[in-house]
């Protein structure tokens, strides 16, 4: 039974240095309106499935450069053809230079009930060495504008381990996250995929990235000091407040059925993944001649499952059952003497230094 609808808005202003998410840097009214249409047809190719609907997110990409009639254009073809019951959680990614209280109030007259805003940092030189567009100012006016409009779920995006970042200035961030109303934190630690331009200039020696100490200072010090603020961490990189957890993630780290829509979209259903193109004009091609833009799939056999639950268990603080390790166990032991893990109730959970080398102990694990 499908639970998550994942659709995909591959447009961005500008592409960040350090993003490997499929993206066309563009703002092209007549693209946007060709590339919604499109995937309102891949939406009907799917009607004969399955589905329970608890989730349903709009990720990019930036898909605030859509207009909000058009995000909800989506949403009704979603809920039309799906037969969605009950009230699932909507999500919708925006970018701070984009939305205003206008917009926020027709996502909420359409039934997006949740926020998630790309705000990375509110200290200027951070976002100017990430290469982001908008100012701090704009994330607080952006919250603002959500929170005017009816939105109570808002989650922001910050990112640490910035080159030439300081443990202050990480306190001085999460003052400011923590100062405004928010109900969920993702804290990502700065990644330089070698394909990206940040991946190429840490090669060339042109970025510096903070050392693996400094890194696990860091996140010692997110954790504390959100927890203290009232933010309980449930997973590697999120933080949330009361019952404010993201619903669709989870459904991804507890491994339930989710369908993904848009270019370079990906999917889990009945055990087996698949995946679109990459192409947006390869997967426009493809849906208006009545085809799945599918280009890769997986069959998931028992092996590759519980190589799954360990990899995707670990990132959540409930950890994994003992079970799934149970031919790894003087590793098992090795690691909780060396204070990457604790084990109980027959569980196994990483500690802070744990999490900071888990694909290790994943790869270990597996």
């Amino acid at each position: 039974m499908i639970e998550g609808i994942y659709i995909h808005i591959p447009f961005c202003n500008l592409k960040c240095p350090y993003c490997d998410f499929t993206s066309v840097t563009v703002n092209n009214d007549d693209l946007f309106a060709s590339y919604v249409e499109a995937v309102k047809k891949e939406i009907s190719l799917y009607k004969d499935k399955k589905f329970d609907v608890k989730s349903i997110y709009f990720g990019g990409g930036t898909p605030s450069l859509l207009k909000p009639e058009q995000i909800e254009d989506l949403l009704n073809a979603v809920i039309r053809e799906y037969s969605v019951k009950g009230r699932p959680e909507i999500t919708v990614e925006i970018n701070p230079e984009t939305y205003r209280y206008g917009q926020f109030k027709e996502l909420r007259k359409a039934g997006v009930n949740r926020i998630s805003i790309g705000a990375q940092s509110f200290l200027e030189k951070n976002l100017r060495r990430l290469g982001r567009i908008h100012s701090p100012e704009d994330t607080v006016l952006t919250v603002e504008d959500a929170v005017r409009a009816g939105f109570e779920n808002i989650s922001l995006d910050m990112i640490y381990g910035i080159s030439g970042q300081t443990l202050q200035d990480l306190k001085e961030d999460l003052k400011l996250f923590t100062s405004i109303p928010v109900k969920h934190i993702s804290a990502y630690m700065l990644t330089a995929y070698e394909e990206t331009p940040l991946g190429q200039m840490v090669k060339n020696g042109d970025y510096r990235m903070p050392d693996d100490g400094l890194l696990l200072d860091m996140f010692r010090m997110i954790d504390v000091y959100l927890e203290k603020e009232g933010f309980e961490r449930y997973e590697l990189s999120n933080w949330a407040k009361d019952d404010f957890r993201c619903k669709h993630n989870l459904l991804y780290w507890k491994r339930r059925e989710f369908l993904g829509l848009g270019v370079s979209a990906w999917s889990y259903v009945k055990n087996i993944r698949f995946g679109n193109t990459k192409n947006i004009y390869e997967y426009m091609k493809k849906i208006n001649k009545g085809e799945k833009p599918v280009v890769f799939t997986e069959r998931i056999d028992k092996e590759e499952e519980r190589k799954e639950k360990i990899f995707l268990g670990l990132r959540l603080t409930e950890g994994i059952e003992l079970e799934l390790v149970k031919d790894r166990m003087e590793f098992v032991k090795e690691i909780a003497e060396q204070k990457l893990a604790v084990v109980k109730d027959n569980r196994l959970f990483l500690t802070p230094e744990g999490i900071m080398v888990s694909n290790y102990i994943s790869s270990r694990l597996i």
